[in-house]
């Protein structure tokens, strides 16, 4: 009986142990809002490194998060307002739009590259492309895609200058040449050919 005392003794220590490193484990989650960190980010960025801290304190505030919620708010209401024009013609308001969109890839950028300094990309627990909540990681790993495909979609080439457009002389590429629209016509009676019928 004393053997099962000393054994039952170990289970309740190694349970009130267990209990003692989920408490800490608890605080330690706390005080980095839920989101455990990793010693160091990129390889680069410790956690004591003043640029990781701001980012840090940038990315963990929650107006941070309301002004992103926002902008991805605004940048679909700006792609629903576009309006689509054939042979890449234009209005003030497309051009408008297409100007705001350079404003908000810089916005997601920003966030983009806040997130992977706080967080780090890949290989530490909690990293932005592999956080705990499944939800969570897919549309970190959305966001990073849009915003890597945004970057490198090729940037509109200026318009031609008149006088480099003034030296083609042939005839325009059948493929560039924009199509000429029909004018509708009415057919009409001539007056003598009513007369005559009566």
């Amino acid at each position: 009986m004393a053997s099962n005392a000393g054994g039952d003794k170990s289970v309740i220590m190694n349970e009130e142990e267990l209990k003692r490193k989920q408490r800490e484990k608890l605080k330690k989650l706390q005080a980095t809002g839920g989101n455990p960190r990793p010693a160091r980010t990129l390889f680069l960025f410790s956690l004591k490194n003043p640029f990781r801290k701001a980012c840090t304190n940038i990315v963990e505030w929650k107006t941070f998060e309301i002004i992103i919620l926002l902008t991805i708010f605004a940048n679909c209401v700006a792609l629903a307002v576009f309006l689509p024009m054939p042979e890449e013609d234009s209005n003030n308001t497309n051009i408008r739009l297409e100007s705001l969109e350079y404003i908000f890839l810089i916005i997601f950028t920003l966030e983009c590259f806040l997130k992977i300094v706080a967080y780090g990309l890949v290989f530490h627990e909690g990293a932005y492309l592999r956080n705990c909540s499944f939800c969570r990681n897919s549309f970190n790993i959305l966001d990073l895609i849009v915003v890597t495909v945004s970057l490198l979609r090729p940037v509109p080439a200026p318009p031609t200058a008149p006088a480099a457009a003034a030296q083609h002389t042939g005839p325009p590429d059948p493929a560039v040449r924009r199509k000429k629209r029909p004018i509708p016509t009415i057919p009409c009676q001539k007056k003598s050919d009513a007369d005559s019928a009566v």
